[in-house]
């Protein structure tokens, strides 16, 4: 077990706060641009936006169905979606 004062361990709501960060670019984007003039400009945020969430379910256990990994290493780690 880890220490709780292990600057290491993040909690969910920090990985909450860098997801909406990371959707603030996107957020500027359409205020100042418009919906129709949105640019690709956000991509790789969304990419890594996306990698976190998907991290925070599958291998972290912060979803609604409780704490469990979705990762089977046996299947070069993909997701268990039985």
């Amino acid at each position: 077990f880890i220490p709780m004062d292990d600057p290491t361990l993040i909690s969910r709501q920090q990985l909450f706060a860098r997801i909406v960060g990371g959707l603030g670019g996107r957020a500027a984007e359409e205020i100042i641009f418009g919906d129709s003039e949105v640019t690709t400009g956000a991509a790789g945020d969304l990419q890594q936006i996306t990698g976190l969430a998907k991290q925070m379910v599958v291998t972290f256990g912060m979803s609604d169905i409780g704490p469990w990994s979705l990762m089977d290493a046996a299947q070069s780690g993909d997701v268990i979606m039985r």
